[in-house]
């Protein structure tokens, strides 16, 4: 499978002018604290192994709208970005003000969950129990998916305390009682969350399986599974809000 995946990239990075000397590839990711960067990092150190005279990084940026904007400048080579963001961006419809339509499809990628994660003594229990409440999330694009999980619910976007905050001032809030929730990535495994979970009594929130079906209808948000005894405390399989994800280049790199 690896070496399936560096053909690949080795096809596309071939086209680039400056294949026959060492080419730099810089993988833009997601913020400290997701699951993005660990997975850019993984493909940053298959590139190293099999494909020759590659030097690739992984990046961590702000988010999937920061990758896409860095990709269209070329300030990246590689950007994991979900596909709403893909989407909308390349279109300049909002949350974007313009067209950042100077990238390529390369792959498509893994599906990406995240949810409400709250101390297990705080009384939520459900997307609805948070009416009223503190809730942090990371970036307008994990906002416009919490508040569609939300609308299933009958909660709008009103009804909370909202704020912004990375991932690793989530976690910190929830620890200190600062937030009521965090809407946090759990799938692929985030390890901060698990470190969390490993101290402190949390509660993962799901989606009710009929409520989920709600996401189907989106064709870039999608209901993602976590296995059961993911994060410690957490006994069952969940449904969470999710987005599909996908791998772009910066158009120079494929331009012969």
């Amino acid at each position: 499978m690896k070496r399936a995946l560096a053909l690949g990239f080795a096809i596309v990075l071939l086209a680039s002018p400056a294949a026959c000397a060492l080419t730099r590839v810089t993988i833009g990711t997601g913020p400290w604290g997701g699951v993005f960067f660990p997975v850019g990092n993984a493909l940053a150190m298959i590139l190293n192994r099999y494909v020759r005279d590659v030097s690739a990084t992984a990046e961590p940026v702000e988010g999937s709208a920061h990758a896409l904007e860095l990709l269209h400048t070329g300030q990246l080579t590689l950007s994991i970005v979900t596909l709403g963001t893909a989407h909308f961006g390349v279109r300049g419809e909002a949350p974007f003000d313009k067209k950042y339509d100077n990238v390529a499809f390369v792959m498509a990628g893994m599906d990406a969950g995240q949810t409400l994660v709250t101390l297990a003594h705080s009384g939520i229990h459900t997307y609805a129990d948070v009416r009223g409440l503190r809730v942090a999330v990371n970036t307008t694009t994990s906002k416009a998916l919490l508040v569609a999980a939300l609308k299933v619910y009958g909660v709008r976007e009103a009804d909370l305390q909202l704020t912004f905050m990375n991932f690793a001032e989530q976690i910190a809030a929830l620890r200190e009682g600062e937030i009521d929730a965090g809407f946090l990535p759990v799938t692929p495994y985030n390890a901060d969350v698990g470190g969390l979970a490993s101290g402190t009594m949390i509660r993962v929130l799901g989606l009710d399986p009929v409520k989920a079906k709600a996401f189907e209808a989106a064709p870039y948000w999608t209901p993602v599974r976590v296995k059961p005894r993911t994060y410690e405390g957490q006994n069952a399989e969940l449904i969470v809000p999710g987005t599909h994800t996908t791998l772009l280049a910066h158009n120079k790199l494929t331009r012969r």
